[in-house]
């Protein structure tokens, strides 16, 4: 009697031994499939190097002795002066009336009206509980873009307003109550001033500039320098923001000439690394290190980019490994695994 009972507690302890290691090992299977799978991706390293910013574009020089000014867009003239003579700085010269733009503003006034109207009403009835959130923030949006679209629309009337900018004398060269296109000459405005340059430049071009920063100024062999003295903050001409420039008073160069402008800066230290590593997260420039098996959103700026090689500053230093592929897979704390290596 005494055997079988110690015999059916050895069964019993092996069976509950048998029993552990079969729910260990369906825990291990469970967190093994549960972790995130490490991604393969490539890499390259960081260098350290030193780049020159170069960029060129071409410019017309004006002068406050004589400016023209031209309509910004197609419409009829109104409200200009019955005669040429003086005008005071800031004096409207003429108002460019495009045809229709009133009426779409009235519209768009009340389509904003409108727009405001259901967006409380959509807010009352969901505080009611009678209406669903997708309906408020569906009515918020719509009147978001009711806004928008007014707003667009007072701000081409405003671009119609053509005012002087300096104390001069006036001289139209299109009569009251004539249509005129976009671009066209309307009038000259003659006064005196020192010459200065208006100059485009796309909008990449443009994070490379800043103000006062020197420009070398060339028109045959006349070679003159200058320094920026504002930039636009849009790109409102054809994707392109206006660029001005100072020159020395006793320029060289007449009004109405075009002009090679070269803005240059000298060599800074920066890391150099391949543009396809670059991203953006929420509005920013991002690239991912490959840090103890993790990716690591570090964040960059961009200072050049050429032949596919980006030259950037920021909190990584020579030598790190930065992912180039695939980058659109990567999120920041995700394991992975470096398998071809990009030098």
């Amino acid at each position: 009697m005494k055997k079988l009972k110690k015999t059916a507690l050895i069964l019993f302890t092996v069976l509950i031994l048998i029993l552990n290691l079969i729910l260990n090992f369906i825990y291990s299977t469970a967190s093994a499939s549960a972790s995130p799978a490490a991604v393969s991706v490539k890499i390259a390293f960081v260098k350290k190097t030193a780049a020159a910013k170069h960029i060129n574009s071409i410019g017309t020089v004006r002068s406050n002795g004589r400016l023209i000014i031209f309509a910004p867009f197609t419409g009829r003239i109104i409200e200009s002066f019955p005669h040429p003579g003086p005008a005071p700085a800031g004096a409207v010269i003429a108002r460019i009336v495009n045809p229709g733009l009133y009426a779409k503003i009235i519209f768009a006034g009340a389509s904003v009206k409108y727009a405001k109207t259901k967006y409380k009403r959509e807010k009352l009835l969901f505080s009611y509980g009678v209406a669903a959130q997708k309906d408020v923030e569906r009515a918020r949006l719509s009147l978001a873009n009711a806004l928008s679209e007014l707003h667009a629309l007072e701000s081409v009337e405003r671009e119609g307003v053509l005012i002087s900018h300096f104390e001069g004398t006036v001289h139209y060269l299109t009569a009251n109550g004539a249509i005129v296109t976009t671009g066209s000459a309307v009038a000259v405005l003659n006064g005196k001033g020192a010459p200065w340059i208006k100059t485009y430049v796309t909008t990449s071009q443009r994070f490379g500039l800043y103000t006062d920063m020197p420009a070398v100024i060339k028109k045959g062999k006349i070679k003159e320098r200058g320094r920026i003295i504002s930039i636009a903050g849009n790109a409102a001409h054809n994707g392109l923001v206006p660029v001005y420039i100072n020159l020395p008073e006793k320029s060289l160069l007449l009004p109405g000439e075009w002009v090679n402008i070269s803005f240059t800066e000298l060599k800074t230290a920066v890391f150099s690394l391949p543009e396809k590593a670059i991203i953006m997260l929420r509005g920013k420039t991002f690239v991912f290190a490959a840090i103890r098996g993790k990716a690591q959103a570090v964040k960059v700026e961009v200072t050049g980019q050429k032949n596919g090689i980006a030259y950037v500053k920021g909190d990584i230093g020579a030598g790190e490994p930065v992912i180039v592929y695939p980058v659109t897979r990567i999120i920041p704390g995700i394991p992975v695994t470096p398998q071809e290596i990009s030098r």
